[in-house]
């Protein structure tokens, strides 16, 4: 019997490790479905606060991890639209620049893993917590000079003719430009219901005015990041040559804004559900790449005023809506111990009040949620250094076809290109560079144009502007950038 249960056990073991090798195998082939997750603002802090609060995460689960670095043109600090732009193109920009590079006082615009995905016959679809005009899901299907432009931005997506478009900011959306939407077969929905009957090959779904409530803040009709998610796929998984999707956790980077611990909880845990459907969804199908990454962190979230247990999970868990809303619900006249007791289970001190009094007078229209958010998280055990954007490096995970080429330190434009070789490739080719030649498209110097100029391309030059007459040799349609585009016509003409 001894025996028999030893054995037992070391088949079990066997078995065991013989799982985890499979499941951290490498997985060949080239990607027919890309999505890209992207956590706005979402940092290691953020990651592990919700950890801490729900215990396991989907994000725990990927067999390929690391860490990306954030900084734009305009320094060591970024904003969504340059960190967008890094993540969409491959390019690095500044500030507030959406899809576009600037050189000598000229924009260029700079071709997108989307519009790629579109090249090569793909669905293509985006989906947000914000407005769907905001500066992530932007950089992905349009191109403009400022990332205020959300009216343009519209315009464009149109244009683009991108299949699913799911998230908030109808303000953004004219009378005119709707019937334009629907002139060119999109069906449009407004409310959960709407979206869940909905079935065409075009879809806008406007769910808000301007940004979708928080999670804390929500009614039963306006739908989930999840349940958005879930359509997406629906629609776009019908293409027989696979889908590209991002779908962004966006109002994450809204709560770390406002120093809003809760709703930084709510929104991650939100997205980690997004993150275990699309992980599982690529399990099944074996064709499909998962990217996790955030944009940037902020806020700076530190974890823990003290030693040992100093964290009150349970008290976070117990808030029962965003610091924006019970701001606002002062503002109107409620009674401040009465709403911090009933959403917060907070009994506000005399100087607490004092700090609310104040900011009820200031003129900065977020002093009072700013102040009610450091209340809560002084309570709960937890302090963010500011209110903006920081420079610390944000996680990386990937599952799929090439996701053994994301672990490590990477910049946002290295990912991209990573993203875009796991389109284009069946896998990693050994290249020979001799230098380029007379011949239009030749990258190694063998006076032919075949795949291994396009893959040398996409990995050491893309991310440049044609300045040289070698870089020009490259720039196959001769914007002045060295791109997507001109890989995919290196592709085409081999």
């Amino acid at each position: 019997m001894k025996k028999f249960l030893a054995i037992l056990l070391i088949s079990l073991l066997l078995a065991s490790g013989l799982s985890f090798a499979l499941s951290n195998k490498p997985i060949e082939g080239r990607a027919k479905n890309v999505i890209v997750l992207i956590g706005d603002g979402m940092g290691i802090s953020q990651v592990y606060i919700t950890k801490l609060c729900y215990g396991h995460l989907a994000m725990e689960d990927f067999p390929y991890s690391g860490y990306e670095m954030t900084n734009s043109l305009s320094g060591e600090v970024t904003d969504s639209a340059a960190a967008g732009t890094a993540i969409a193109t491959g390019f690095k920009t500044y500030n507030k620049i959406i899809s576009q590079v600037k050189n000598n006082g000229k924009y260029y615009n700079v071709t997108t893993l989307l519009e790629l995905a579109k090249k090569l016959d793909k669905a293509t679809g985006l989906v947000t917590t914000t407005r769907i005009t905001h500066a992530t899901p932007a950089v992905f299907g349009a191109h403009v000079e400022n990332r205020d432009m959300e009216k343009e931005i519209a315009k464009q997506y149109l244009e683009k003719k991108i299949n699913v478009l799911l998230g908030g900011g109808k303000e953004e959306f004219s009378n005119e430009l709707l019937e334009k939407y629907k002139e060119e077969g999109y069906e449009i929905v407004y409310n959960k219901d709407q979206l869940e009957k909905a079935n065409s090959k075009y879809l806008l779904g406007l769910f808000s005015d301007s940004h979708i409530p928080y999670v804390l803040d929500r009614n039963e009709d306006v739908p989930s990041l999840l349940d958005m998610t879930k359509k997406a796929i629906e629609i776009l998984e019908k293409n027989p040559n696979g889908f590209f999707l991002m779908v962004e956790g966006g109002r994450i980077d809204h709560a770390c804004h406002g120093n809003d611990i809760a709703s930084v909880v709510a929104e991650t845990k939100e997205f980690d559900d997004v993150v275990r459907y699309c992980l599982n969804y690529a399990k099944k199908r074996g064709d499909t790449l998962v990217i996790v990454l955030a944009d940037h962190e902020t806020g700076g979230l530190g974890l823990g005023l003290n030693y040992g247990d100093s964290i009150d999970e349970d008290k976070i868990l117990n808030i029962k809506a965003s610091a924006y809303r019970m701001a606002k619900l002062i503002k109107e006249g409620a009674d401040p111990k009465t709403v911090l007791k009933t959403y917060a289970n907070i009994e506000l001190n005399k100087d607490e009040l004092q700090k609310i009094d104040e900011a009820l007078k200031s003129t900065n229209k977020y002093a009072l949620s700013n102040t009610i958010a450091e209340i809560i998280d002084e309570r709960v055990g937890v302090k963010f250094i500011s209110h903006k954007h920081t420079a610390v490096p944000v996680p990386l995970l990937a599952y799929g076809p090439g996701a053994e080429d994301f672990m490590g330190f990477h910049h946002h434009v290295d990912t991209s290109k990573l993203v875009a070789k796991d389109m284009l490739f069946r896998g990693d080719y050994a290249v020979s560079i001799k230098g380029i030649t007379h011949v239009k498209g030749d990258a190694n110097g063998d006076f032919k144009v075949d795949k291994e100029d396009a893959y040398i391309t996409l990995l050491y030059y893309v991310g440049n502007f044609a300045n040289t007459d070698q870089e020009k040799l490259l720039d196959m349609d001769n914007n002045g950038v060295i791109d997507y585009n001109d890989v995919y016509l290196i592709l085409e003409q081999s």
